[in-house]
């Protein structure tokens, strides 16, 4: 008689145990189904007004996930990772010689928050615009 209560108790212990150990599996992997988003920074704008930025010249990008179209609109990438439209640059620089792909270059001007479109009516993804007063080609 003792011997079959012994082996029911072990029974019974081993029943709990599994029990126990499935419930556990089950409440840990319904926590790890449901993650918490994590918020995207939004880049923040420089202020308004006088700005020196340094970086290199590169065509802007579209917003968004939409079409990419051929033409470029030349910008500058910063070395803070933002895109800027430059406004009057060709005023600067008739013969061109700033605008090569890659050219690191230093720009002076003043900054509006201004997007700006390309010819199929889609926005540049761009901080803002700098009304280009001085551009430097920056010695590597």
């Amino acid at each position: 008689m003792n011997q079959k209560r012994f082996v029911n108790i072990i029974i019974i212990v081993i029943l709990v145990v599994l029990i126990g150990t499935g419930t556990y599996f089950v409440l840990s992997r319904q926590a790890q189904l449901t993650p918490t988003p994590t918020p995207i920074p939004t880049p923040e704008a420089p202020k308004l007004g006088p700005i020196t930025v340094n970086g290199e010249i590169t065509c802007l990008p579209k917003k968004g996930a939409g079409q990419q179209t051929l033409e470029c609109a030349f910008g500058l990438k910063g070395l803070d990772g933002k895109y800027y439209g430059l406004k009057n640059l060709f005023k600067l620089d008739p013969e061109y010689k700033f605008t090569e792909g890659g050219l690191r270059v230093e720009v002076s001007g003043s900054f509006n928050s201004e997007e700006i479109k390309g010819p199929d009516g889609n926005k540049y993804d761009v901080v803002g615009t700098i009304d280009v007063t001085s551009i430097e080609k920056i010695r590597q």
